[in-house]
């Protein structure tokens, strides 16, 4: 990865922090964005998933990438799980923003 696509991304993260500090009226000054970025990195998450999500850490924060589930369902376990998102969430507001059928479809 480049030096510029690192600004890049440490850019768009600093935005999304201050439009949530924004949204909940929180002022935060340049040290305060830039911690909060760097502790809610992939990475930094992934180091500390044991001590915030206990044994399911490492299966929650295995990679950063999508698509990783193929290495992981074999085509029945993949039909089922296709089956229960479609049954029960779907068709509610958390089912259109996980964006199934582009992250989770084959």
């Amino acid at each position: 990865m480049s030096c510029g696509m690192l600004h890049s991304s440490f850019q768009n993260q600093a935005l999304g922090v201050k439009n949530i500090a924004s949204f909940f009226g929180i002022s935060l000054t340049g040290e305060e964005l830039q911690g909060v970025v760097e502790r809610s990195s992939f990475q930094a998450m992934k180091k500390n998933s044991q001590k915030t999500h206990g044994a399911l850490g490492s299966m929650l924060f295995r990679k950063g990438g999508v698509s990783d589930w193929k290495n992981l369902f074999n085509e029945e376990q993949n039909e089922k799980m296709d089956k229960v998102f479609e049954e029960r969430i779907a068709r509610t507001k958390l089912g259109t923003k996980l964006k199934y059928e582009v992250y989770c479809k084959a």
